[in-house]
């Protein structure tokens, strides 16, 4: 028998031992790793993101804003309207805000730019009656008062005007409860409801 018999014996025995071994001795028996499975790659653009609105605070707090309309004199004794912001969450109507504000008018911002009123300052709102169909101002006595007839039509056109800036409802005027036909010292006849026309013959 030469070398290389003898070795190929050799490594057949060695072999033959170690499974003998590994099959009888050990108690795991042959024991080879599993594969470890990779998990799939996740593309980013499969992923859905929920980018958070920052324009919802401001879009709800527009929401709530709405733009109502003033109608005060210039420094010749023209009409001019100037904005309001009436806040919804706050007011329960933007009409009754705006005949408010009217009554108010002007701030002393407008005061400084030579802005003023023919509504004299003691008027008082006695109520706003908001209907279906249409809405009744009420104003104290004091919105008649002094002034001579040129300023009693002035405060009626600036009443008008606002009137019909915040709503599309007819509007009534009444003084003290009662329906005004006639206003002022001078006796000056409005028709109602109130319009551009109310002092037409």
């Amino acid at each position: 028998m030469n070398f290389s018999q003898r070795l190929g014996i050799l490594c057949l025995i060695a072999i033959t031992a170690v499974y003998v071994y590994f099959s009888f001795f050990s108690k795991n028996g042959f024991d080879f790793p599993e594969k470890v499975k990779e998990k799939p790659a996740v593309n980013i653009n499969d992923v859905p993101v929920e980018e958070p609105n920052q324009n919802e605070p401001e879009q709800q707090e527009k929401a709530k804003i709405k733009n109502i309309k003033v109608f005060v004199t210039d420094a010749k004794g023209n009409l001019r309207s100037v904005n309001r912001k009436c806040d919804t969450s706050v007011e329960k109507s933007c009409f009754s805000y705006a005949i408010k504000e009217l009554v108010n008018a002007p701030t002393q911002w407008e005061k400084n730019k030579s802005l003023s009123s023919e509504i004299p300052s003691s008027t008082k709102i006695l109520s706003v009656r908001e209907g279906s169909n249409n809405i009744l101002i009420d104003l104290s006595s004091d919105f008649e008062s002094g002034g001579g007839a040129e300023s009693t039509y002035i405060r009626v056109h600036q009443l008008i005007k606002t009137a019909q800036a915040n709503t599309k409802l007819p509007v009534y005027l009444y003084i003290n409860g009662k329906q005004a036909d006639v206003i002022g010292g001078e006796g000056i006849m409005i028709k109602q409801p109130l319009s551009e026309r109310s002092f037409n013959d």
